[in-house]
């Protein structure tokens, strides 16, 4: 569930998506317009939840702020969706905001995109899905835990698994699946059974909850997900 954004909050999640080996693709040009359009749709979508809408910045990176942290997945999996096949990864950073809050992500600083950046140079580097800094030691290596094992579930998908994943997540009936894909119900079934399809979503609503109970504080020492390996 998406919840309505305070912008009055003390601290804010900052959440950096890049696409990768964007330079590799056959079609750049129209991957970058596909971007685009991802992030405008994402922005009308999740506009209650974003402090600052979601922008492209250098290339095929974008960036976002947002008050609540249990939102962060739910972006990333918006625009992730209008993306595919296209692979992307993504860093979120939690903490204060240095500089006054602006309509947009860009021209803002502070620890959360300190944080952000931290994390984004990290998964870059171990090529993570999602990376996550600023949450406090604790929680910032069981997030990352999660984090890893679901995009290493990811990673496996096939394209017949990614595209039945994504319209379970939009029908939630495996039935309307079938018929939206115009496949028999059992070749839903098969295909959400390998992508491990449930247990995703129930790591998913694990981090969701996690996240809830950050508080509005931030840690007084942010630990940077250096520490936290794994390929994804």
């Amino acid at each position: 569930m998406l919840v309505s954004a305070s912008k009055g909050a003390s601290c804010y999640l900052a959440l950096i998506g890049d696409v990768r080996r964007s330079r590799e693709h056959p079609d750049r040009p129209g991957l970058q317009r596909r971007l685009e359009q991802a992030i405008d749709q994402a922005n009308g979508l999740l506009a209650p939840v974003l402090a600052a809408s979601l922008v492209l910045t250098l290339g095929d990176e974008f960036q976002g702020l947002l008050v609540k942290p249990e939102a962060g997945l739910d972006v990333v999996l918006a625009v992730e969706g209008e993306l595919r096949p296209a692979r992307l990864r993504y860093a979120l950073g939690w903490g204060r905001l240095s500089t006054p809050l602006r309509g947009t992500a860009i021209g803002m600083d502070g620890p959360c995109f300190h944080r952000a950046r931290e994390a984004m140079a990290v998964a870059k580097r171990r090529d993570l899905w999602i990376a996550v800094g600023g949450f406090g030691e604790e929680t910032d290596a069981t997030l990352n835990g999660i984090l890893g094992l679901i995009g290493a579930v990811r990673s496996t998908w096939t394209p017949i698994q990614a595209e039945t994943a994504a319209k379970m997540r939009d029908l939630n009936v495996q039935a309307e699946v079938a018929a939206a894909r115009g496949v028999a119900l059992a070749t839903v079934h098969k295909a959400l059974r390998g992508a491990l399809y449930g247990p995703v979503v129930e790591a998913e609503q694990a981090v969701r909850r996690i996240l809830r109970t950050v508080p509005q504080a931030p840690s007084p020492t942010p630990a940077s997900p250096e520490r936290r390996g794994g390929k994804n």
